[in-house]
């Protein structure tokens, strides 16, 4: 049975994965409160402790408008400590698996395209800058998978799926942004392509990896208030006016469409996101 060390396994993604791992290979997991992934020293000592053969990082300052305020913390959990793992794994010999996202890239390519994982990348938030550090670093590993992904939501954490159902518990209707175009993905999904991952051992590299279908996080709510059976309305509005209720908000990608080519060349094909959307509401609306 092939050993795992998976960094994270708090977070929404982390607590899925080590619950579905668990079942497949051995696991040692970490917290925030049981490793430190800025200090080298603690990293080294947990992976020669494990021998992981895959180290899989799902650690990570996801709070967009809080990396803007708190950037040093972002730099250092998003992309400093990422040497300190690619480090470690060169030195145990591991294949190390790390989490990123659509936010490495500017978000204003022509809606009608797809961002390529060989496409440049040019962040323009305190997220998406720490965020493509990281990935610089990941890619120091020998041996690496760089897993990018956009509009995550999942059963343990705060999301935009849960964030719609709580608002409609009180509210006939919702405001929500009509121009920003991307793929929800369920950790469901992103679980099965990790797995998949480590069960094909492909190419490394960097492979975009959200559910199938584009949508906007204004259609999107439609779809969760259908398939919830609500009947709240979801009034559009454009990322401008948004900015104006909220100047406070980071700015978000009007792009975030990824290009699943890359992973069906090597055999995967996640799922529609609508038809995850519906699994994960079967278990959140019991």
């Amino acid at each position: 049975m092939k050993k795992v060390l998976l960094i994270g396994s708090d977070g929404m993604l982390g607590g899925e994965l080590k619950e579905r791992l668990n079942k497949i290979y051995d696991v040692s997991d970490t917290t925030i409160q049981t490793l430190d992934i800025c200090d080298e020293n603690a990293v080294m000592k947990k992976a020669e402790e494990v021998k992981p053969y895959f180290i899989i990082n799902c650690a990570a300052f996801t709070n967009v408008d809080g990396c803007e305020t708190n950037f040093d913390l972002a730099n250092k959990v998003n992309g400093l400590a990422l040497e300190n793992i690619a480090k470690v794994a060169n030195s145990v010999d591991a294949t190390l698996i790390h989490i990123s996202t659509d936010y490495v890239f500017p978000g204003d390519l022509d809606v009608q395209k797809v961002y390529t994982e060989d496409m440049s990348t040019a962040p323009v938030t305190a997220y998406g800058k720490t965020k493509l550090l990281g990935e610089q670093n990941a890619a120091k590993a020998h041996k690496y998978y760089i897993l990018r992904t956009a509009w995550l939501y999942g059963l343990g954490g705060k999301n935009f799926v849960k964030t719609m159902l709580k608002l409609s518990e009180g509210r006939d209707e919702v405001t929500v942004v009509c121009d920003q175009h991307g793929s929800p993905t369920s950790t469901t999904t992103l679980c099965k392509i990790i797995e998949q991952i480590m069960e094909k051992e492909p190419e490394y590299g960097i492979y975009h990896s959200t559910n199938e279908g584009f949508t906007t996080w204004a259609d999107f709510a439609e779809k969760i208030y259908e398939f919830a059976g609500k009947k709240t309305r979801v009034k559009h509005i454009t990322s401008d006016e948004y900015k104006k209720m909220f100047p406070q908000s980071s700015d978000r990608p009007k792009n975030s469409k990824l290009s699943k080519e890359k992973l069906h060349g090597i055999g995967i094909y996640p799922e529609k996101f609508e038809d995850a959307l519906k699994e994960y509401l079967k278990e959140e609306l019991k």
